[in-house]
């Protein structure tokens, strides 16, 4: 039976499209449980990976810095000229009582109403400028006369060589958690010349403690001068002030505003207590005065007058005497009888005298209200000047405290102003120092008495600083190589990159030519009839295992095939994988090789495996097994030629055979998406246990999607250490674009040591 005629047997096979269905749902499948859950942690490990691949660059670069510096700092060593450094210290400051004064002078100069705020703060605070006394001293005031002296013997003395090696500082000293300023100035002077630097300082020293008295008379006398142009103004603001509290005193009539509202507040209280009592006692005597007026009108005059029995008490025994006898004598006599008109006569003059008391009597009530009336508006009007005295009192008396305090301030101004101008005139009379030299010039000398230099060479310490620079710079060149060579080094990355399963790594093998085994010459036997007695009964089902051949031993490059054709089996354990596409991004990532030594693997345990060269722009399978590339793929699509003339199977192989690529057509996607070319594919995949179709890169090309998407899927190589990450992003997105299945990645060239 041949190879023709056993094709014909396709009808109850499985088609493409149902296997690249169930083989890409079982890839996605398989990329959803390898995904990793901790792709986006920090992997330790890649730092030490980049350490060991990025040594030999770090190596080369810190050794080349480490050199060059290291030649600057020694040549710089050898060429130090000895420098010394003398000094000598002052104290600029006065401790004395004329520092004192001093201070008091500065005080008086920032007095106001805040004087002791004034005072802490010069307690507090140092009476000279430092920063300004350093620049004063360097100035060419002082400068230039000291250098002009020192000239003399060192003719090429000039003021900026002498300025830029002096130095002045401040002595500090800790208190507490700061660090506080003393009086004391360091003045300090370099030179090549010992002996011009302890001239140079002995100069300075006489410059400075001249200009330091002069610069202390000078100071006094503006002290002075400043001190008698205030006191005019001083004594003027005092009058005035005595003058201002005076006038308030007479004014409000008071000494003392706290005495003043104790005695106004009483007074009003007992002001207050009186209108209370004038209230009541006219109260009722308006209510006495509304009866009397009562009675006097209802002719009831003995009435009134019984309220002033003693006065009018013989006219009310009058009265009642005559109505006694009258009563008597109307019972004797008749109305008209002469003695009881006699009595009534005299008894209505009485009672004519007795309202005319009573008249009297009310009148007199009267003129008591008007006089109560009279005394309550008094102590009203008393009341409601003490009420105002009180209201104005807080104003009089913060006025009156305002102007004492003033008064003191003034006072106790003009008292020290007196005091500051005699201490100043007595201390300008006299002729002492005020700097002092706590410290004299000198050079520091060893034992012997020879000066040591201050340029002690660091040449150990910078060289020891310049090789830890330089290997920081190292490391961090190496990293911008790694950051820049953007490729794969591992597979790990590879996995989290691209998010599919790898589902081999091939390590890296120099001895790659070593592992074929000599090529023979081509057995006699035909391919398809070796095909032919293998299909009569004897097809070895995928899980039939067999030894290997000579070709496989048991080195890592072989033992990576083995296990990704392994992989490549378990990708599904109901529907094997029978056909595949073998790619990669770039040329040269390994993908040819893949493909034969994946063929080689599947063979040598026992499965029939077509290699068929895809790849029909740079075919290069044929070259590999050292094959005559006459005809093959392309011939098979272009023409009828029979497949039995166009398979080979490479000598000392019994289950593997090739399909060359044959010549290189015009137009290899046209014939690679020909009708022609998808039924030679299902009869492949049918007679066959396994198809493997090395193919063009993928990135700008279709070649490699169009034949996975008539396959099982697509195995997609990247050579580690050598594949661009952005060709890997641009070949899955063509492939997403195109709908192929990928089933995984495979990591070619894997090194150990970059691991």
């Amino acid at each position: 039976m041949d190879y023709d005629r056993h094709l014909q047997n396709f009808s109850s096979s499985p088609k493409p499209h149902e296997l690249q269905q169930h083989s890409g749902s079982l890839s996605t499948l398989y990329r959803e449980r390898s995904e990793p859950s901790d792709e986006e942690k920090f992997d330790v490990a890649w730092l030490f990976a980049v350490f060991r691949r990025r040594t030999p660059i770090m190596l080369l670069v810190a050794i080349s810095l480490s050199v060059m510096a290291g030649a600057v700092i020694v040549r710089g060593s050898r060429q130090t000229i000895p420098i010394y450094q003398g000094s000598f210290k002052l104290l600029v400051e006065p401790v004395t009582a004329e520092g004192r004064l001093a201070r008091q002078y500065v005080m008086a100069r920032g007095s106001g109403g805040d004087g002791d705020l004034q005072r802490a703060r010069i307690e507090e605070t140092s009476l000279v400028d430092y920063q300004t006394l350093i620049r004063v001293l360097k100035s060419p005031k002082l400068m230039l006369p000291a250098i002009s002296k020192l000239q003399t013997e060192y003719p090429k003395l000039q003021y900026g060589s002498v300025v830029r090696n002096i130095e002045m500082t401040r002595i500090t000293v800790g208190k507490g958690n700061q660090e506080q300023g003393t009086k004391i100035l360091v003045v300090s002077y370099q030179d090549e010349n010992p002996t011009r630097v302890e001239a140079v300082l002995n100069q300075l020293v006489e410059t400075y403690l001249e200009y330091s008295v002069e610069e202390r008379l000078a100071s006094l006398r503006q002290g002075i001068q400043f001190i008698e142009a205030q006191l005019p103004a001083l004594q003027e603001k005092v009058d005035t002030l005595q003058g201002d509290l005076q006038r308030l005193r007479q004014n409000y009539n008071l000494m003392d505003p706290n005495l003043a509202d104790r005695y106004l507040s009483e007074h009003r209280l007992i002001i207050q207590r009186q209108r209370l009592d004038l209230t009541a006692q006219l109260q009722q005597q308006r209510t006495l005065y509304k009866n009397l007026q009562k009675q006097l009108l209802e002719k009831h005059p003995v009435t009134i007058l019984s309220r002033e029995a003693k006065a009018y008490e013989n006219l009310i025994g009058q009265i009642q005497r005559l109505e006694g006898e009258l009563a008597i004598q109307s019972a004797m006599f008749f109305d008209d009888s002469e003695p009881i008109l006699m009595l009534r006569e005299k008894l209505d003059n009485l009672y004519l005298q007795s309202r005319l008391a009573a008249e009297s009597v009310v009148q007199q009530v009267g003129s008591e209200i008007e006089e109560i009336e009279a005394r309550e508006q008094s102590l009203a009007e008393a009341e409601e000047i003490l009420t105002q005295a009180l209201k104005e009192l807080p104003v009089v008396s913060r006025q009156y405290t305002d102007l004492n305090r003033e008064l003191d301030v003034s006072t106790n101004t003009l008292q020290e102003f007196l005091a500051r101008r005699e201490a100043l005139r007595v201390d300008a009379a006299r002729n002492d120092v005020p700097w002092e030299l706590i410290d004299p010039p000198v050079v520091p000398r060893d034992a012997r008495g020879n000066p040591i230099s201050i340029t002690v060479p660091q040449t150990r310490r910078e060289l020891a600083v310049t090789v830890i620079l330089s290997i920081l710079l190292a490391v961090g060149v190496g990293f911008l190589v790694e950051v820049l060579h953007t490729v794969f080094h591992v597979p790990k990355e590879i996995r989290l990159a691209t998010k599919l399963p790898v589902v081999g790594v091939i390590p890296f093998a120099k001895e790659l030519k070593k592992l074929a085994k000599p090529v023979k010459k081509l057995s006699p036997e035909p391919a398809f009839v070796s095909l032919a007695r293998h299909s009569s009964g004897n097809r070895l089902g995928t899980g039939t295992v067999l030894s290997a051949t000579g070709r496989y031993n048991s080195s890592p490059f072989v033992e990576g095939f083995r296990s990704l054709h392994t992989n490549v089996r378990l990708l599904s354990s109901n529907s094997p994988i029978h056909s595949l596409v073998i790619g990669s991004a770039e040329a040269g990532d390994g993908k040819s090789t893949v493909a034969l030594h994946l063929a080689e693997a599947a063979a040598a345990i026992g499965q029939r495996v077509l290699l068929v060269d895809a790849d029909l722009r740079s075919p290069d399978l044929h070259t590999r097994l050292e094959l005559p590339n006459f005809q093959g793929l392309t011939d098979a699509i272009s023409t009828d030629i029979s497949l039995n003339d166009l398979i080979q199977r490479p000598p000392g192989e019994n289950n593997l055979f090739v399909l060359t690529s044959g010549s290189v057509p015009d137009d290899p996607i046209k014939l690679l998406s020909s009708k022609k070319m998808h039924a030679l594919m299902e009869q492949f995949q049918d007679f066959f246990d396994l198809v493997i179709y090395d193919t063009p890169p993928i990135v700008g090309l279709a070649d490699g999607s169009i034949l996975a998407d008539q396959t099982d899927g697509l195995i997609l190589v990247v050579g580690l250490a050598k594949t661009d990450r952005s060709s890997i992003s641009k070949a899955l997105e063509e492939l997403k674009i195109s709908g192929a299945p990928v089933l995984g990645v495979v990591a070619n060239n894997f090194k150990r040591a970059s691991s």
